[in-house]
């Protein structure tokens, strides 16, 4: 089970598992993470549980989040990421990761233009262990089709987007998001926020990853998309 670990002044304070969809982090004792500090916000962030990923997020805190010495807003959670919060620090572990998609888990997700960045991981390559975004992504092509969503409402009616990276996210921030996931199986959509869960085929998906077929039919958000194999 992937767990945190609190770092106050370089030593280990404390230690959460995340055990549940959610997690609360900030100053207010009623978080699930009670970070005693003024640095920190009453309610600075939250860790959300999207199959077998973490999402972090800034809660529009005052002084903000850093991770890995990277000001961020949103982060999908890889092994060994380190939030920094205030005067404390929040070690991500989860070994439980599968290191063969270990590059996906990096990626930024950003609310405002909903695109997210990949950054490669070691997976054989360069002298250095490293391997190009490009040759990553050529790989996990080959594994299975490409997927692609057909926008029928919302901001980008009419136009057709690839899914060609393991993680893109759809819907309106604050109200719905969910993200559709490529796996080497096959594609997955799973929730991400809001009250209520994200609709395929006119049934709500619920809190678990759900698997997609062709000419399924998605609405989150504002959004209306239909779904296709290329």
């Amino acid at each position: 089970m992937a767990k945190l670990v609190v770092i106050l002044n370089g030593a280990m304070v404390d230690n959460f598992f995340i055990d549940k969809g959610r997690i609360t982090i900030g100053r207010r004792a009623s978080n699930d993470i009670h970070l005693d500090d003024p640095g920190v916000s009453k309610e600075h962030a939250v860790i959300q549980t999207v199959g077998n990923d973490h999402i972090f997020e800034d809660m529009g805190s005052t002084n903000g989040s850093t991770l890995n010495g990277v000001r961020i807003t949103k982060h999908i959670l890889q092994n060994g990421d380190v939030i920094e919060l205030g005067a404390y620090q929040l070690k991500y572990a989860n070994i439980k990761a599968n290191p063969e998609m270990d590059y996906d888990r990096t990626m930024m997700i950003h609310t405002a233009d909903r695109e997210i960045g990949v950054v490669p991981q070691s997976a054989g390559g360069d002298a250095n262990g490293r391997v190009s975004v490009s040759t990553a992504r050529s790989s996990l092509r080959a594994s299975f089709p490409l997927g692609e969503v057909r926008c029928i409402k919302g901001e980008f009616a009419g136009q057709k987007i690839e899914l060609e990276r393991p993680l893109k996210t759809f819907g309106t921030a604050g109200e719905q998001v969910a993200v559709i996931m490529r796996r080497p199986l096959g594609y997955y959509i799973a929730h991400v926020e809001g009250n209520k869960t994200a609709r395929v085929n006119g049934q709500a998906i619920g809190n678990e990853p759900c698997t997609l077929q062709e000419g399924d039919v998605i609405e989150v958000g504002q959004e209306k998309l239909e779904f296709f194999l290329k």
